[in-house]
């Protein structure tokens, strides 16, 4: 039999804390615990457990895409003996203990089924040559918010593109093409260019201007000289700017315009078990977009 005490039992509610919950820095979802604490002295009956394990398996099915496995941990009732160890029925105290690591350690891990990716921001712009840029302010409703938003997998997706189908445009389409991810932690891309802030996430944003994304003198050929980078800046605790730059800077005699170059965010957000607010995406001043 095992002896879960108030001390045992409210350690592990405070590593469900730590991921479902308010935490701090990269931990917390921002999620409420049905997971009560218990005082020296009370009975910790089959509710406490079971309502334990409703919060591990929100946090594991957020992380996995599923419901844990029966040979990992199961719920318990009424009357049942809970063993240290039970590699029988697993509702042992020892599985309770390492789902609640286990999901600790992939705490910034997300399934994409638990993730509703959608289009926050759209926009176009008509024929154009030169330099242009465009800001978009992505903005939280605390810093708690933004905290739990990246926590719980969350993303900014960047993209864009032109219908454009002269050479020119193709050569554009090549310079900007892929997504752009910024998570966390880090900064993904798909497609051409030289990912310079791979490492910059939410939490490595210093307050400054910081490049994530470079692809200079790309075009090839005739427009070798087309420049596409995004940089990105965490204004204030509650809002961060990306900050795209165009620069068509291929000469020619003509120097054709391109039509029709379109720029797309996404966001991604937590969603079924773990519940997540998406942020507010607007247009930032001071661009020429």
């Amino acid at each position: 039999m095992a002896l879960v005490t108030a001390n045992r039992f409210n350690t592990l509610r405070q590593q469900i804390d730590n991921v479902l919950g308010n935490g701090s820095g990269d931990t917390g979802y921002g999620q409420t615990l049905i997971t009560q604490s218990v005082q020296v002295g009370d009975l910790i009956n089959a509710t406490n457990i079971n309502n334990a394990y409703e919060d591990l398996r929100k946090a594991y099915k957020h992380q996995t895409g599923g419901d844990p496995a029966s040979n990992l941990i199961q719920i318990v009732s009424q009357g049942d003996l809970i063993k240290e160890n039970d590699g029988v029925s697993y509702t042992g105290w020892d599985q309770y203990e390492a789902l609640a690591t286990t999901v600790g350690t992939s705490r910034l891990t997300v399934d994409s089924t638990q993730q509703s990716v959608v289009l926050a921001s759209s926009n176009e712009r008509g024929s154009w040559n030169g330099t242009i840029t465009l800001i978009i302010n992505v903005n939280f409703t605390s810093a708690d918010a933004r905290r739990h938003y990246f926590n719980a997998g969350g993303y900014i997706q960047i993209s864009s593109s032109t219908t454009d189908s002269s050479s020119k445009g193709n050569s554009w389409n090549n310079v900007m093409g892929g997504n752009l991810k910024f998570g966390a932690h880090g900064t993904t891309h798909t497609g051409n260019g030289s990912v310079t802030g791979s490492g910059i996430g939410n939490y490595e944003l210093d307050g400054t201007s910081q490049r994530l994304l470079s692809n200079f003198d790309a075009g090839g050929g005739a427009y070798s000289a087309n420049d596409y980078y995004v940089d990105v800046q965490r204004t204030s605790a509650t809002q961060i700017r990306f900050t795209m730059n165009w620069r068509d800077q291929a000469g020619g005699n003509p120097d054709e315009n391109i039509s029709n170059l379109r720029s797309y965010i996404y966001t991604a957000t937590a969603i079924t078990d773990v519940i997540g607010t998406a942020p507010g995406v607007v247009r930032g001043s001071g661009d020429n977009f």
